[in-house]
């Protein structure tokens, strides 16, 4: 099993955290004064306490869930995996691997203000395209479970923006590559129908 982890998520889990982190310090030391040096809160001093929960709460997710997103690659397919959500997708669903930017696949004004700000540092960097024959039916609706980003506008695929694309890009073509050869593929395109192919799938 090879990981790459999805910058969007190392990005956002890096900004989220240190944000979380300071605002969980000022509760804290908001609590502390309210305990040992003045009564700020009265009666709503408990609230403090259970905000502070929530934060850390946040940040754990941040700090440790959110990282465990990224790209896996297995001998019979990948797994895109996100912090709450894991899609399993056959190399024979690929039809197609290359290198590309998003910015040839979508343009900012189609994201939402959230999407925007993930991608926007990436938006013309180098990254890999897997199109695809078709969606898992866990991906019908790719935006639900992901960002919208992850997805091509124009070609129905996913776009994988890692640290390092090129060694992704050749992994997944050998990966591709060595799932053909053990099913007898090497060599001869599969003419059967669309539905036929993902039975096998």
């Amino acid at each position: 099993m090879k990981k790459y982890p999805l910058l969007i998520y190392e990005d956002l889990s890096r900004r989220m955290r240190g944000r979380l982190l300071l605002l969980g310090l000022a509760l804290l030391i908001l609590g502390l004064i309210d305990i040992f040096l003045q009564p700020i809160l009265g009666d709503f001093w408990f609230l403090i306490w259970i905000a502070l929960a929530v934060v850390a709460a946040l940040w754990v997710y941040y700090a440790f869930i959110m990282r465990r997103a990224g790209l896996f690659l297995y001998p019979s397919h990948f797994i895109l995996r996100g912090p709450s959500k894991s899609v399993k997708v056959s190399y024979g669903r690929i039809h197609s691997i290359t290198t590309t930017q998003p910015a040839q696949h979508f343009q900012l004004s189609e994201l939402n203000r959230r999407e925007r700000a993930l991608v926007k540092p990436y938006y013309k960097q180098t990254c890999v395209f897997v199109g695809l024959n078709s969606f898992p039916k866990s991906l019908k609706k790719p935006g639900r479970w992901f960002p919208r980003s992850l997805f091509g506008f124009r070609e129905r695929g996913i776009l994988l923006i890692v640290a390092d694309w090129l060694t992704l890009s050749r992994n997944l073509e050998d990966a591709r590559q060595r799932w053909r050869e053990a099913k007898g593929l090497q060599g001869q395109e599969d003419k059967r129908s669309l539905a036929a192919r993902i039975l096998d799938y």
